[in-house]
């Protein structure tokens, strides 16, 4: 089913959503950086591993990463143990928060048209 952003969306459309917004900033981290530390490692606190990763990125500002479907995990992601340092969801989007504040703080984002 596919949904406008004004019709109602179901858990499984939200989920998709935010998984594919995840693996793109990863994709984009990785174009934008010169050799980053990013990829995929299999869900190991999960009872279904199997299906579940997290993707992964060590920014500047330290570690991040979203659980997604295993099967939603791009065949170029890299699989790398990310030597988890223990963040939470909190820590996370303060991560998050400072790195993209830090970016548009600075020239490297601009106005002129694409």
């Amino acid at each position: 089913m596919s949904n406008t952003d004004s019709e109602p969306k179901d858990k499984s459309d939200v989920y998709r959503d935010r998984n594919l917004l995840a693996l793109a900033f990863i994709a984009s981290y990785a174009e934008c950086r010169a050799r980053p530390q990013v990829g995929w490692w299999p869900d190991t606190d999960d009872v279904n591993g199997e299906e579940w990763a997290v993707i992964w990125a060590n920014l500047p500002t330290g570690q991040v990463g979203w659980h997604i479907r295993r099967e939603d995990v791009p065949d170029g992601l890299p699989k790398r143990d990310p030597e988890y340092d223990g963040y939470t969801t909190d820590e996370k989007n303060e991560r998050l928060r400072e790195w993209f504040t830090a970016v548009y703080d600075s020239d490297a984002v601009t106005e002129a048209p694409l």
